[in-house]
């Protein structure tokens, strides 16, 4: 995930994939995913992946009072999930014009290893947005474009 973040810049300029929004006028923001991708969700999650299952995004809106209430509640959750957890300090960064904060790492799931990117986005109407990625190695390549899509897509709503 941390090579899709950085590359952000280079293909912020490559041409527009189909793409449908989800509003969350709650916390004022707006999310495109690929048509491409399957989408299953409710009032306050989604999860977007890809049809191999090589690609995932969740997306989760939290009442969580500061960024760092967010990433512990998260913590826990993804410890379920991968084994072998690696990952970078947090960094502050932004999107779209909101505050974030950004880690990368490593893992595995059920024996395949796989990137880890996590983004917790303040919203414009003072929510927290948990953004996590998981990406198979062997779908890295094939799906960096529409994931920093979606990244790019994160918006305030207008």
């Amino acid at each position: 995930m941390k090579k899709i973040i950085l590359i952000s810049a280079a293909l912020l300029f490559a041409g527009s994939l189909s793409a449908k929004k989800y509003p969350h006028p709650e916390s004022g923001v707006v999310v495109d995913i690929p048509g491409s991708w399957q989408v299953s969700g409710d009032d306050h999650s989604l999860h977007a992946q890809t049809k191999d299952g090589h690609a995932h995004m969740f997306f989760q809106v939290t009442e969580a009072d500061s960024m760092e209430a967010a990433l512990n509640a998260l913590d826990g959750e993804l410890n379920k999930v991968v084994q072998n957890m690696t990952h970078d300090e947090a960094k502050d960064t932004k999107v779209n014009g909101m505050k974030a904060v950004s880690i990368d790492g490593k893992g595995t799931v059920e024996g395949h290893n796989v990137e880890l990117g996590i983004l917790v986005i303040q919203t414009p109407k003072n929510k927290a947005l948990i953004v996590f990625g998981m990406v198979s190695e062997e779908g890295l390549k094939k799906y960096e474009k529409g994931l920093m899509r979606i990244l790019r897509g994160i918006k305030p709503m207008k």
